[in-house]
């Protein structure tokens, strides 16, 4: 896959967990993504570069926490196998991170292939299995 063939990721009402906290969390993750891939389109400079993935790396930190408050608060009965595919999403970025020590376009290309692949398969599967646990306990 070559940068111009990489779109823009548009949110989707399929990718919704009827939450509201959450969906607009999962959003601003598409926002980040593609802020990152409007920086690979215009070579933007190693430093802004590492502004964006530093956002991204921050929210994703943000977000993890969020599902797992109430995962915990809900005694959601898959915790641990949500909360060790957020492990290997880390372990997936730390492994990115230290094949390119600085932020190139080549480490942002290969981290919006993966960022991409894994958001809206997440979103698809491992996500759907809360819907259930969470509204049943009123969140919206």
């Amino acid at each position: 896959m070559t940068i111009a063939e990489i779109k823009k990721l548009e949110w989707e009402d399929k990718y919704s967990v009827g939450v509201t906290e959450i969906d607009d969390q999962h959003k601003r993750m598409f926002v980040v993504i593609n802020e990152l891939l409007d920086a690979i389109h215009t070579n933007t400079p190693a430093e802004h570069l590492g502004n964006i993935i530093d956002s991204l790396v921050k929210y994703k930190i943000f977000h993890f926490a969020t599902e797992e408050k109430y995962f915990k608060e809900f005694n959601y009965e898959e915790t641990e196998t949500h909360i060790a595919e957020h492990h290997k999403f880390n372990e997936r970025l730390t492994a990115l991170k230290e094949k390119y020590p600085e932020p190139t376009i080549d480490f942002a290309f290969e981290l919006v292939d993966f960022l991409e692949d894994w958001l809206i398969n997440h979103l698809m599967t491992v996500d759907q299995k809360y819907v259930k646990c969470f509204h049943d306990h009123g969140l919206k």
